[in-house]
């Protein structure tokens, strides 16, 4: 009996087996500390493209929705912006509730557009059934960044590019 109690010795400690200094720890620490700080100011500068991209792929969406009710039903469909407000409206989505855009987001559109009188802050889209629309160009912008919602008049095809920076605001 007397040699199970040598066997519940605890173990020595071997010799050269070292843990971490506290400086080794201060410093992963102090450096996670400086990560987590500049995490914030990250974020800041990539959510105000964020939210204009989520805001052109749902503009984008509801047209193309839109699109397809006109094949669809048979009938010509519109939908409708009011740059000046920053409002879109069709009568097909949200019982025709006008929506506004996210704060910090506005609507323009080519200087050299053609318009009707007294309707230069609305851009209109027309889909007829036959496939095609009326076609055009809408830029949704932020202070950073503008997209270009482009129309094809033919195929009705629509596109979410980068604007071109040439183009007027």
């Amino acid at each position: 009996m007397p040699s199970r109690a040598r066997n519940r010795c605890p173990a020595k400690v071997r010799q050269g087996v070292r843990g971490f200094t506290l400086i080794e720890l201060l410093l992963v620490l102090s450096i996670t500390a400086l990560l987590m700080a500049m995490t914030p100011a990250l974020l800041r500068t990539a959510f105000p493209t964020l939210k204009l991209k989520a805001a052109a792929r749902d503009l984008v969406q509801e047209m193309r929705y839109v699109q397809n009710a006109a094949v669809i039903n048979g009938q010509s469909t519109v939908i409708r912006f009011d740059l000046e407000q920053g409002e879109y409206q069709s009568d097909l989505v949200n019982g025709g509730q006008v929506r506004s855009l996210p704060e910090g987001l506005s609507l323009s559109r080519r200087q050299d557009d053609w318009s009707l009188p007294g309707a230069q802050n609305i851009v209109r889209f027309d889909f007829y059934p036959d496939g095609s629309a009326s076609g055009g160009e809408l830029y949704l912008g932020s202070e950073q960044r503008r997209l270009a919602i482009r129309v094809d008049w033919l195929t009705s095809r629509i596109q979410l590019d980068e604007a071109d920076p040439s183009t007027r605001r």
